[in-house]
């Protein structure tokens, strides 16, 4: 892991928790916007967020709380990228089901356990 990342992601989480707490969605590029990170070009796995994410869901998943990232969203869907069903899956055994309504339920149930979890 890359610990010269240029914002920490106990810095991002907290900004999740907020989110959260408000039972709000922010978008991907509200946090790039946010803390000054690289505009994103489609290259997810090589941007500083893909690594925060990875932090903050294996955080997350070691203590048993609902995924932070899953507050976030892409302003022209309005849904997760495909990195939180891949996360889901590997950090939590959670299935990626494949299709559009299933995945959608998958993300629903997620956000709302983080919007209803009691967040320092």
């Amino acid at each position: 892991m890359n610990t010269n990342l240029p914002v920490s992601p106990n810095v991002v989480g907290e900004q999740l928790e907020s989110v959260a707490k408000r039972g709000a969605q922010i978008y991907y590029s509200q946090l790039v916007e946010q803390f000054g990170l690289p505009p994103l070009d489609g290259a997810w796995s090589s941007h500083p967020l893909a690594e925060i994410f990875e932090v903050l869901d294996q955080q997350d998943a070691t203590a048993n709380r609902p995924f932070r990232t899953s507050v976030v969203v892409a302003v022209e869907t309005n849904r997760p990228g495909n990195g939180l069903y891949e996360a889901l899956e590997r950090l939590k055994g959670v299935p990626d089901p494949g299709t559009p309504s299933a995945r959608e339920a998958i993300w629903i149930r997620e956000m709302q356990a983080a919007h209803d979890y009691n967040w320092p």
